[in-house]
C-alpha cells in the first residue's frame, strides 16, 4: 500500500441522479511521485486522482437507453447478463463509469494481501465455506444474499468502508484481462477502464515470461506455460496446485495480473483455464456454490464472451480526472445533515452515527450501532451488529427500533 494513496466510503449520483455506494481510493496531488503511482490511477499514459469502486454487486434499472448499474445495499445483485451487457450498463451512468476492471479488482486483492486480511463471503449458500458462522442475508433457496448486508470480514479491508463480494456471492466480470487461443493477454495499466472490453481492442498486450507468451490450459488441472504447442482442453483445480512447465518459478506477470497470490502454493481458490475458446473473458472472486473452491482470488477463465449465469454479476467503478471533484465529495461527507425544520436534526436519535440501539427483526431484537446506510437521515434507520450484520428497518416503524 501506499501512503499516499487514501480512500473514503462516499455515495456518488451519476448522470441519472441514482445514488450510487461507492468507495474512493484518491491521491492528493503533491504528495507522490509519478513513478510510484499504482496502475490502477494511470488511464491512458495520464495519472487521475481518484477511483470509485462500488462498495456491493450492482443490481440495474431501467432507463430510456437501457439497463442501468447501480450500487446499493439491500438490492439482490443482477445476473444473467453478458459481459458487453455488464459494460454497457455501466458506460450509460455517465462520463467516467465503466465496468470493474481486472488492475481495479487486483488492486484490491493485493491491498488485502497487505494489510494480512482474509476476505471472506458467501460461498456456500448464504455463508462463508471456510467460516460458516459468517451468514449474509439470504434472499432465495439458491442461498444468494442482499448486498449491504454482511460481515465486516466480507470486505476486502475488514471495514464498512470497504468493497463488500468481492469473495463469493457472485461471480463478477473484469475487463483487461483474456485468454486469446490460451495466451495470456492484458490490457497495460488501467487503459481498460476506457477501452478493452471490446473483442478486437487495440491495446491487448501478450503476457510473457522468459521473452515468450504465457499460456494457460487444462490438462488434468491447469498448467502456467511457456510451451508453444500445448494441449488444447480444459479443466480447473485449486491455485496450490497450479502447475508450471518451462518454467523455473512463477513469473512477476503472474503476480501483477491477479492470476495468483504471492503466496500461491497455499491458495485454495480455484482457477480454470480453456484454451480451445477463440477467447475466453474473466470472471473473478467466486459464488455462493463455489465451496471448497471459493476465495477472492478465484479466478475462471473458461468462459466465451457470450456466456451468462445465474451466479455471475457485474459491479461498475468510475474515474475521476478533476481533483476538484474528489474535494468536493470529501467536504459532502463531513458535513451535518439536516432537513426540514423541526423535523430533522443529525444531533438526534436515530441520526447519530455510532449510538448504540435495537432493531426488532426475525422474532428478536438485534443490538448494534447506528451507520450510516441506504437513505441514512432520510427514512431508513440501519444498524450494525458486533459480528458486522447490517439489519434495517423504516423510520416509520418506530415500534421497530429503539435506543439503548
Amino acid at each position: 500500500m501506499k501512503e499516499f494513496v487514501k480512500k473514503k466510503a462516499v455515495i456518488v449520483k451519476d448522470r441519472l441522479g441514482l445514488p450510487n455506494y461507492m468507495t474512493m481510493f484518491y491521491m492528493e496531488p503533491g504528495t507522490y511521485n509519478p513513478e510510484d503511482v499504482p496502475e490502477m490511477f494511470k488511464i491512458k499514459n495520464k495519472i487521475v486522482p481518484a477511483i470509485l469502486i462500488s462498495q456491493y454487486h450492482n443490481t440495474t434499472m431501467k432507463s430510456m437507453g437501457g439497463d442501468v448499474a447501480v450500487s446499493l445495499p439491500y438490492q439482490q445483485p443482477r445476473h444473467t447478463i453478458t459481459l458487453d451487457e455488464a459494460a454497457a450498463a455501466c458506460a450509460r451512468k455517465g462520463e467516467g463509469w465503466h465496468l470493474m476492471t481486472n488492475t481495479e479488482f487486483v488492486y484490491l486483492l493485493h491491498e488485502a494481501e497487505e494489510l494480512g486480511h482474509t476476505i471472506g463471503g458467501n460461498t456456500n449458500h448464504g455463508c462463508n465455506a471456510d467460516n460458516p458462522q459468517e451468514k449474509g442475508v439470504v434472499y432465495d433457496s439458491a442461498g444468494r444474499t442482499l448486498t449491504g448486508c454482511d460481515p465486516l470480514t466480507w470486505s476486502h479491508d475488514g471495514t464498512a468502508g470497504g468493497v463488500f463480494g468481492i469473495c463469493g456471492n457472485f461471480w463478477e466480470f473484469v475487463t483487461g484481462l483474456r485468454l486469446h487461443k490460451g495466451v495470456v493477454e492484458y490490457t497495460k495499466d488501467n487503459d481498460a477502464a476506457v477501452e478493452g472490453y471490446t473483442t478486437e481492442a487495440p491495446d491487448w498486450q501478450v503476457a510473457t515470461a522468459n521473452g515468450k507468451p504465457l499460456r494457460l490450459y487444462g490438462n488434468d488441472g491447469v498448467t502456467l506455460s511457456t510451451k508453444e504447442d500445448v494441449e488444447v482442453a480444459w479443466d480447473g483445480c485449486h491455485i496450490k496446485d497450479l502447475q508450471l512447465e518451462e518454467l523455473e518459478e512463477m513469473p512477476e506477470i503472474a503476480y501483477k495480473l491477479g492470476i495468483v497470490p504471492h503466496d500461491w502454493k497455499n491458495e485454495t481458490a480455484g482457477i480454470w483455464a480453456d484454451n480451445e475458446l477463440e477467447e475466453a473473458v474473466p470472471f473473478r472472486g467466486s459464488s455462493f456454490l463455489s465451496t471448497s473452491f471459493g476465495g477472492a482470488g478465484a479466478l475462471d477463465l473458461s468462459n466465451a464472451r457470450s456466456s451468462v449465469g445465474g451466479d455471475v454479476s457485474l459491479r461498475s467503478a468510475l474515474f475521476l480526472e478533476s481533483w476538484q471533484l474528489v474535494t468536493d465529495l470529501l467536504k459532502a461527507g463531513c458535513g451535518s445533515t439536516r432537513r426540514s425544520a423541526g423535523r430533522m436534526s443529525a444531533d438526534n436519535f436515530p441520526y447519530v452515527e455510532g449510538q448504540p440501539a435495537e432493531i426488532y427483526f426475525d422474532g428478536k431484537w438485534h443490538r448494534g450501532k447506528i451507520i450510516a446506510g441506504y437513505r441514512f437521515r432520510d427514512g431508513i434507520v440501519t444498524i450494525q451488529t458486533e459480528d458486522g450484520k447490517k439489519i434495517w428497518c423504516g423510520e416509520s416503524r418506530k415500534e421497530l427500533y429503539r435506543a439503548l
